[in-house]
């Protein structure tokens, strides 16, 4: 039986975020079954193919599998060709014990689902900009030196091109006296993603429009930052320093662990989804803990706090290069698809906000491609418009 943990390694390693240690871990898992190999496969044939479906159920394997070869025979000739491999679509979700059916759908085999395009409208990437203590402003996508010293501080922060990682030297820190802490921000635009290694080893990956301010050295006593977006934390373990996420009203305390956090602006919410180890939120009404599995949410204008039991993957997905929803409303999907790929949403009819769909597809695909897995549900169509604003219609 694969260990619940060899999906999330296998889709870090075709993405060249394994350590050589975990390549080889992986490797010898491989060797163990031919099961392993071909699960292992199967997952890097996943080169762009996804599903986007109106109406959930959660079903058994395979009962699931039968359906999913259904829907492909009836809809063969779909201009996508991806349509076809729909098993294979769908195997990281058998991965997770967890898939989607499609309710209601008519047989409409040869209608081509037609998106209006413009011009191509690609995936976001790799960008940001860094604002260092001495003023400088530095456009890590225009930078030609790999490192940047920060005139402040004379602290130098190296700069891996090639994987876009922004790298903070790690100084020894721990009960040593910092007269003065200085600060240093990250902001990730609309369209962009990027990571940064604090200067205590923490990594941070960052989702778009996000930013984050940190410190280029943390105190004695504890390691602030401040988030307003979305970002997942890899904490080094310090229990003598605790890590700090500062959001809006509310603060993530943390000694080691990793979790994803979410505050944008104009969300209501903001959230803490715990993959391990252990947090607490801390508001002005008290302090909440939270167990690995579980999001705690923090309502901006109440004050109001909730914990839930949840399905990582919808809050982590984005992190290893994919979109996944779980009976999630249309407003809440091209919301996320407005900041990846920089285009603004505008619902011609009001009432396809609370449409609700379920799926998977990898980030990298054009929007097009996005639209039209979307679109394929018969319920839906979109045209992009010359100012580059998506309307969706009611079919």
């Amino acid at each position: 039986m694969m260990n619940e943990n060899w999906e999330e390694v296998i889709w870090r390693a075709l993405r060249n975020e394994c350590s050589a240690e975990e390549l080889e871990q992986l490797q010898n898992w491989r060797n163990e079954s031919s099961d392993n190999e071909r699960m292992y496969a199967d997952i890097k044939r996943l080169t762009g193919i996804g599903t986007f479906l109106k109406g959930v159920d959660s079903l058994h394997k395979k009962q699931a599998l039968e359906n999913v070869l259904k829907q492909t025979r009836r809809r063969a000739v779909i201009r996508f060709r991806w349509l076809r491999s729909t098993a294979a679509i769908l195997f990281p979700l058998l991965l997770a014990g967890t898939l989607f059916y499609l309710f209601g759908v008519k047989d409409r085999s040869d209608e081509v689902v037609p998106i209006s395009i413009v011009k191509p409208i690609l995936p976001g990437g790799p960008k940001a900009v860094l604002y260092l203590s001495d003023g400088q402003v530095v456009d890590l996508n225009q930078v030609v030196d790999s490192v940047i010293v920060d005139g402040s501080s004379g602290q130098e922060i190296v700069l891996a091109k090639d994987v876009n990682v922004l790298k903070y030297s790690q100084v020894a820190t721990r009960g040593v006296e910092v007269s003065e802490l200085v600060y240093n921000r990250i902001e990730v635009p609309r369209g962009g993603e990027y990571m940064l290694v604090l200067s205590d080893g923490t990594k941070v990956w960052l989702n778009s429009e996000t930013r984050l301010e940190y410190p280029l050295v943390f105190g004695s006593n504890s390691r602030d930052v401040r988030l307003s977006g979305e970002a997942y934390f890899e904490v080094t373990k310090d229990e003598a320093r605790r890590f700090n996420v500062q959001m809006e009203e509310a603060t993530i305390e943390v000694t080691g662990t990793s979790f994803n956090a979410s505050c944008y602006p104009e969300d209501r919410w903001c959230d803490a989804v715990l993959e391990s180890g252990k947090i607490n939120l801390r508001t002005g009404y008290g302090i909440t803990p939270v167990e690995v599995g579980e999001c705690v949410s923090y309502d901006i204008v109440s004050g109001k706090v909730r914990v839930e039991k949840v399905d990582l993957k919808y809050f982590t997905a984005w992190r290893y290069g994919t979109f996944y929803f779980y009976n999630t409303p249309l407003s809440d999907i091209v919301r996320k698809l407005g900041r990846w790929y920089d285009v603004d949403f505008k619902f011609a009819d009001e009432s396809l906000r609370d449409v609700c769909f379920s799926g998977a597809a990898l980030r990298s695909k054009p929007i097009d491609f996005m639209l039209e897995l979307l679109a394929s549900t018969q319920s839906l169509k979109f045209d992009i418009q010359s100012d580059g604003t998506i309307v969706i219609y009611k079919k």
